[in-house]
């Protein structure tokens, strides 16, 4: 029999070095993971809270996104868009803006959701000064003074979709066309010279 060199011994300190850094590599990856969702999910308790919404669904996985399509699209089950791929990333861009809308934000308020997305959502989850409006395009269209949330400009009316309508004249003096004498506005005769007007 030949001997190549094969050494088949068991060494049992080299497989348990590598058990404990596959360990290692798997806890460091679940606090992580943990951490960055617990990271979103305290935002998101308080915006929750703010729509009206039970803040713990921010812990749940698939019904926090439900809860946030409820709030931005007016319907939770939309959040099943997310399931198409490469549509996904699409769906959630527009959802942020639909989320800056919601509280009463424009669109430089959504570029920061998509961009800066936690640092944007901490601000809008603990500033007292946003608050929730309702999902856009579904706010009832009222007014409630300049400067003040919910303010929505009134609707431009065109002047010339209206039929026109002369205005009517002023009541001016009536005088009598032959001897000049004031006359009342229903006179049908002149008194002075008594003809008809």
């Amino acid at each position: 029999m030949y001997n190549y060199g094969y050494n088949y011994d068991y060494a049992p300190g080299l497989a348990a070095g590598v058990v404990s850094t596959i360990l290692a590599v798997i806890t460091v990856y679940w606090i992580i993971f943990i951490a960055l969702y617990a990271l979103e999910a305290i935002p998101k308790w308080k915006l929750y809270e703010k729509a009206g919404q039970p803040g713990w669904a921010a812990l749940v996985p698939f019904y926090k996104d439900y809860v946030m399509f409820d709030i931005t699209w007016g319907n939770g089950i939309m959040f099943l868009l997310l399931l198409i791929p490469g549509a996904n990333l699409v769906i959630w861009i527009i959802t942020w803006i639909k989320l800056a809308k919601a509280f009463g934000k424009d669109g430089g308020w959504a570029c920061g959701l998509i961009f800066l997305n936690l640092i944007f959502l901490y601000i809008m989850a603990f500033s007292d000064d946003i608050v929730y409006v309702g999902v856009p395009d579904q706010r009832p269209q009222y007014n409630t003074g300049y400067g003040s949330q919910g303010y929505r400009q009134p609707q431009y009316q065109n002047p010339y979709s209206q039929a026109y309508q002369p205005a009517p004249a002023p009541n001016a003096a009536k005088y009598c066309t032959s001897c000049g004498a004031p006359l009342e506005s229903d006179a049908r005769f002149c008194p002075g010279c008594g003809r008809p007007q």
